[in-house]
C-alpha cells in the first residue's frame, strides 16, 4: 500500500517541478536588459539573449517546444523584426525584445545566419534538414 501512496505523491510533485522548470526557462529567455557594453559581437549577444532557450548551436529544444532557430527561412530583416516585434503566431512563447537596439538585433541576426550556414555546410546536417522539411 505504501508504494501506491508514493506514486500518488510523485504524481503531484512531477507536474509541479515541470511547471517550475518551464517558468525558469522562459524567464531565462527574457533578458530584456541591454546595458551590457562588454557584449559587442553577435555570438556574445546571441549567447546572452538567445542561447538559454535555443542553445548555443541554435538547435533549440524540440521536446520543450523551442524551435531550432538555425532552421529558419527568414532573411536578416525578418529575423530582426521577429526579435524586436515578435511572432504573428499566437503559439509563440518567445519574448519580444522591443527595447533592443537595432545594432544588437542586426548582430544577432547575422550571427544566427552564420550558424545556419555552418550547420548546413555539414552534409549530414543538410540532409537531415532537407528530409525534415519534406515531411
Amino acid at each position: 500500500m505504501q508504494s501506491g501512496k508514493l506514486k500518488q505523491k510523485w504524481s503531484l510533485v512531477v507536474p509541479g517541478i515541470m511547471m517550475l522548470m518551464s517558468a525558469f526557462l522562459l524567464e531565462a529567455c527574457n533578458k530584456e536588459q541591454h546595458k551590457h557594453p562588454e557584449l559587442r559581437a553577435g555570438k556574445a549577444l546571441y549567447n546572452y539573449h538567445c542561447a538559454a532557450c535555443h542553445k548555443e548551436n541554435g538547435t533549440g529544444m524540440f521536446l520543450k517546444g523551442i524551435p531550432a532557430n538555425i532552421a529558419t527561412d527568414k532573411n536578416q530583416t525578418e529575423i530582426i523584426l521577429h526579435i524586436k516585434k515578435g511572432s504573428q503566431s499566437s503559439k509563440s512563447q518567445m519574448p519580444v525584445f522591443s527595447d533592443m537596439p537595432d545594432g544588437e538585433a542586426y548582430k544577432i541576426a547575422n550571427y544566427l545566419l552564420q550558424l545556419k550556414r555552418d550547420y548546413m555546410n555539414n552534409p549530414e546536417n543538410r540532409d537531415k534538414y532537407l528530409l525534415e522539411r519534406k515531411q
